[in-house]
């Protein structure tokens, strides 16, 4: 595979610390950062191998997927498909940079809690309570989210912007939900089997429902994707000395767990969204790996 692609795929795999959207951005401007020339010389055998690469290096985030998919449905109507790559992938972000704002605009008319719990870090989620902040004061709790602990950096985010935000560990979630108005979380995909996303999701959905708390999920678009993408990064190590050790990254939680799910027109229902996740058209090349 031509070493720009390989590159691209590589920063993905390596990018530990991004949200679903941002990883989106990040993989997006790679390959708009090619000249034309660049692209127009990559057969449409190389930009499929590249779309399943750059799946493949995170195959629980379904933004990636959908990148890949508009690559690999572009190339597949060979030469002319091929030049149409760039304005592909850049209507693709114009769509994601509208979704944000009006999910942020919908979520904050929608969500009246004035202190929320949430989890791991989200773009989506940041741009949300930033616009809810905007309009009264908000008191947030973020999970630290192990591991990884991006909870962490997510919290300094938002504080560095003037919002109100304390740390807490995994641990805390049901307790601190006792006294908060109410969950929201991002997601990495939504697929036919429930809103994937870092784990941990489950147990803060959960300790919303448990005190009678509302539990939101904000997802664009983007992240639907029409196959499950079942990769939950899960490790696994048995000691010569002690016991074995399991860690996972991410969960799939079902839709029904959640009050809502938010997206750019409003808050839906499960069977509506499964309607939106049949109408997806996917790429051939992905029969290769089994999709």
């Amino acid at each position: 595979m031509d070493p720009r692609l390989q590159e691209i795929a590589a920063a993905v795999a390596g990018d530990a610390h991004s949200g679903a959207s941002e990883m989106l951005s990040k993989a997006a401007a790679s390959v708009l950062s090619l000249s034309d020339e660049h692209i127009a010389a990559l057969p449409a055998s190389e930009w499929t191998e590249f779309g399943i690469r750059l799946h493949m290096a995170k195959p629980s985030i379904a933004t990636l997927f959908n990148l890949a998919n508009v690559i690999m449905l572009e190339a597949e109507q060979g030469p002319e498909g091929v030049h149409g790559i760039r304005g592909a992938v850049e209507a693709m972000m114009e769509r994601e940079r509208r979704s944000v704002a009006s999910i942020a605009e919908m979520a904050a008319s929608t969500i009246a809690a004035d202190w929320i719990v949430t989890s791991s870090y989200s773009g989506t989620v940041s741009a949300v309570l930033g616009s809810i902040a905007s309009r009264r004061p908000l008191r947030v709790t973020v999970a630290e989210s192990l591991p990884g602990g991006e909870g962490r950096q997510f919290a300094r985010k938002l504080w560095d912007r003037g919002i109100e935000t304390e740390i807490v560990p995994d641990s805390n979630v049901f307790a601190r939900m006792a006294e908060a108005g109410c969950a929201l979380t991002g997601a990495d995909s939504l697929t036919p089997q429930g809103l994937v996303n870092k784990v941990g999701t489950r147990a803060l959905v959960e300790a919303a429902r448990s005190n009678g708390r509302l539990a939101y999920a904000v997802c664009g678009q983007s992240k639907f994707s029409p196959v499950a993408l079942p990769d939950m990064v899960v490790t696994e190590g048995e000691p010569a000395d002690g016991p074995g050790e399991r860690s996972q990254l991410f969960e799939c939680t079902p839709v029904e767990r959640f009050t809502g799910i938010i997206i750019e027109e409003g808050t839906f229902t499960p069977d509506r969204l499964q309607e939106l996740l049949r109408g997806r058209e996917m790429a051939s090349g992905w029969s290769s790996i089994g999709l």
